[in-house]
């Protein structure tokens, strides 16, 4: 069985929301955040946090750090829980966890090595700062000014400081932003490294996409609660979002009703020139039924469900309901097999 290297059991942390009265000025109450979190990352594996803005991602991943006490439940560190140690819950984190929060503002003259240098000071044991700017390839920029750095420089830089310590977990706070295709391959790659020598790893993200060959699960969230949890696979089959293709191809649009011989048709579009549809569980010949018909495909891929897909068919709610935005409710309507519950 596979090492759990943190296990949270019914989590719940609320933000506290300015609630003034004219005695009371100061009074706040509860408002949105996580929910009954129930989920445990193991050793050496690649967690995607996927949700809308709101969802509650960065208040989880805060949670996590150690940065936000919890309100309700039980945080578990190999096994152990952190309630039952002397030390505080979130110191324990802190030693064990490094975060990247999604957006550092670094600014000022001061150099990189020198920031480098200053976090290094805090940490009890010994850093070596060059060898973790050579690990996210900010060696040359070690001299420059933090005015000087680009989005993804800066990006680098927070990650490399997220890696002091050695911590046993990283949390990822949508750590591609800002970087190009390459730099991006480039911090992907290092990710993987880092998860074959043992680091759980949380990359926290707004597209399932960019995630796919990445992550070995997928934590769907939505309003603060957990709407599915497992592998990309078998979140899309136990949803029915598995096995589609989508095809594009020139000229006319083909009688796809009459052509193919199995397969559910989701969707089709068609333009003057081209075409493009949507087919689920189709047959290993659909292709070739298609171009023997005399049609033209120019590409076929595998269709991947992206996140509004998958919560309206996690939550039963429909794209106006899921909405952008921070929601007032801590409750929704979860899918199950016979009735909304």
């Amino acid at each position: 069985m596979a090492d759990k290297v943190i296990e949270l059991i019914d989590i719940t942390f609320r933000h506290k929301i300015p609630n003034p009265k004219f005695t009371n000025p100061w009074r706040t109450r509860k408002g949105p955040g996580i929910f009954g979190m129930n989920f445990s990352l193991t050793k050496g594996k690649i967690f995607g946090l996927v949700g809308p803005n709101g969802a509650g991602k960065t208040t989880l991943l805060r949670v996590l750090a150690g940065i936000m006490p919890i309100d309700n439940g039980t945080i578990k560190l190999n096994g152990i829980d952190l309630a039952k140690s002397d030390m505080s819950i979130d110191n324990q984190l802190r030693v064990n966890v490094g975060h990247m929060p999604e957006q550092v503002r670094w600014s000022g003259s001061t150099t990189v090595m020198q920031t480098m240098k200053q976090f290094a000071e805090m940490r009890p044991e010994s850093i070596s700062c060059e060898k973790l700017l050579k690990l996210v390839g900010l060696t040359t920029k070690s001299n420059s000014s933090l005015d000087e750095l680009s989005q993804g420089m800066r990006q680098r830089l927070s990650l490399s400081i997220a890696l002091m310590g050695s911590p046993k977990i990283l949390l990822l706070d949508e750590p591609f932003n800002g970087l190009d295709p390459v730099a991006a391959k480039s911090v992907e790659k290092m990710i993987k490294q880092l998860a074959s020598k043992g680091v759980s790893i949380i990359i926290s993200s707004h597209q399932v996409s960019g995630l796919v060959g990445l992550i070995d699960n997928l934590l769907l969230i939505h309003r603060g609660q957990v709407v599915a949890n497992g592998s990309i696979e078998d979140i899309e089959s136990s949803l029915g979002l598995d096995n589609r293709i989508e095809l594009n191809g020139e000229g006319e649009i083909p009688d796809f009703e009459n052509l193919i011989d199995s397969g559910t048709i989701l969707g089709c579009a068609s333009t003057e020139k081209s075409w493009s549809c949507t087919i689920q569980n189709p047959n290993d010949d659909v292709i070739k039924q298609i171009i023997d018909a005399g049609h033209k495909v120019t590409e076929w891929k595998r269709k991947t469900p992206d996140i509004v897909e998958l919560l309206c068919h996690a939550t039963g709610l429909e794209i106006e309901e899921i909405g952008m935005e921070i929601q007032a409710s801590n409750m929704m309507p979860l899918r199950s097999t016979t009735e909304e519950e």
